[in-house]
C-alpha cells in the first residue's frame, strides 16, 4: 500500500471542544481518494478528553488517522513529533478548531504537484465566533489567522492560483513540503519560537519563524483563493484583554524571524553589530518610543491609534524576550547566520 501524499497535522492541548467538528470537516473531503491522505493527531499533555474523543470520531468517520501523545507541553513539541511521525510528504497545519471547507486536500494537492519549487501554500481562513466582533477586529484579523496569506513578489496562473517569491503564512491551514524541513533538523536546525514558554512568558510564532526557514531554502510560496478554512473562535479570545496578550507574545515571536532578514546582509566571518543582543534591543527601543511621539498627535484616527498601540505591545513583547533571552537569541542568531542547512536549496 503506498503513504499518503499528504498528512493533516492537528496538535492540540485541552481541544475537546472542536476537535470532532475539526475531523467532521477533514471527513467531508468526498473529491479526493482517502488513500492520499492520513490524520495525525498530537495530543500535547491534555487534561481533558480530547484524545478520547478523537480517536472515537477517527473511527466513527473511517479515516485513516492515528492519535499521538507528547507529553512535553509545548506546540513546537507537537508540531515536530508530527513531523517525525507524518507519513505524507506533505504537512498539512489543521488546528482543532479549523474546520477546512470543501476542496482543501485536492486543491492544496495540485498546487505542489504543478509547482515543484513551492516550498508551502496557504489558505482563505474565516472566523466563526457566537457573537458580533469588535468594531477593532477588521484592523487586526490577520493576528488571529482570520485572513489571507500575504505573498509579495506574485504571479497568478491560469487556474487562479497565486504564486510569490516571498510570503508570510498563517500556520492554520498551511502546506509545506516535509523533506526540507527534515534535512535542516537533521543538520541541526533548532526552532527558536514557540507558543508555550511557561509562566515569565508566553511566545507564538512558530509558523512565521518556518516561513522565513523554507523562504531560506529559496522555495516559492503559494495561494489558492479555493484552500479555505473556517476558525472557530472563542468569544473571550475577542476582549481587549486578551488582544493585549495576544500582541506582546506576537512580538516575543518576531525576534525568532528577525535574525533571518537582517543577516543574510552580511557576508564573511566578522560578525557585525547587528548580530548581537544589544543592537537587536536598541532598534526595539527605538521603535517603541517613536511609536510614544506618534500616539501623541491628534490628528491620526482611530485605526491608526489602535495599530499604533498594538504595535507597542509587541514591541514590549520582543523586548522582554531579549532580556529574558539574551544568550539563547545571539545563539539563534549566529544559527541563522550560519545557513549551514542552505546546501538544501530548492534549484
Amino acid at each position: 500500500m503506498k503513504p499518503p501524499k499528504i498528512t493533516l497535522l492537528t496538535c492540540t492541548h485541552n481541544g475537546e471542544r472542536t476537535i470532532e467538528q475539526a475531523l467532521e470537516a477533514i471527513a467531508n473531503q468526498t473529491d479526493v481518494s482517502r488513500d492520499l491522505f492520513e490524520v495525525l493527531v498530537i495530543d500535547n499533555a491534555s487534561s481533558d478528553r480530547t484524545s478520547e474523543i478523537a480517536k472515537t470520531a477517527i473511527q466513527r468517520l473511517n479515516l485513516n488517522g492515528r492519535v499521538l501523545l507528547e507529553s512535553c507541553i509545548g506546540k513546537i513539541n507537537a508540531f515536530l513529533k508530527g513531523v517525525q511521525e507524518a507519513q505524507g510528504e506533505l504537512i498539512s497545519i489543521i488546528d482543532d478548531d479549523n474546520l477546512i471547507e470543501p476542496g482543501f486536500i485536492r486543491y492544496t494537492l495540485e498546487i505542489f504537484e504543478h509547482y515543484p519549487n513551492v516550498g508551502m501554500s496557504g489558505s482563505k481562513n474565516q472566523i466563526i465566533v457566537n457573537q458580533p466582533l469588535p468594531s477593532w477586529f477588521v484592523w487586526v484579523s490577520g493576528r488571529y489567522g482570520c485572513a489571507q496569506p500575504f505573498l509579495e513578489n506574485s504571479e497568478q496562473d491560469p487556474d487562479g492560483r497565486v504564486i510569490a517569491k516571498n510570503g508570510i503564512i498563517a500556520g492554520a491551514g498551511s502546506t509545506f513540503r516535509v523533506r526540507p524541513l527534515l534535512n535542516c533538523l537533521e543538520k541541526g536546525y533548532s526552532f527558536f519560537n514557540d507558543t508555550q514558554r511557561g509562566k515569565k512568558m508566553k511566545v507564538t510564532g512558530e509558523d512565521t519563524e518556518l516561513c522565513w526557514l523554507i523562504r531560506s531554502l529559496g522555495y516559492r510560496f503559494a495561494h489558492d483563493p479555493r484552500i479555505q478554512i473556517r476558525h472557530v473562535i472563542k468569544a473571550d479570545r475577542l476582549e481587549l484583554q486578551h488582544f493585549e496578550v495576544l500582541s506582546k507574545t506576537i512580538g516575543a515571536g518576531s525576534i525568532g524571524v528577525d535574525p533571518f532578514m537582517f543577516t543574510h546582509k552580511h557576508k564573511g566571518r566578522q560578525l557585525p553589530i547587528q548580530w548581537t543582543w544589544q543592537w537587536q534591543l536598541l532598534s526595539k527601543l527605538k521603535r517603541y518610543f517613536s511609536l510614544i511621539i506618534l500616539q501623541s498627535f491628534s490628528n491620526i484616527d482611530e485605526e491608526q491609534k489602535f495599530k499604533n498601540w498594538r504595535d507597542k505591545l509587541e514591541c514590549m513583547g520582543a523586548i522582554q524576550r531579549i532580556l529574558y533571552e539574551r544568550n539563547k537569541y545571539t545563539k539563534h542568531i549566529r544559527q541563522v547566520a550560519s545557513g549551514e542547512w542552505t546546501e538544501f536549496r530548492v534549484q
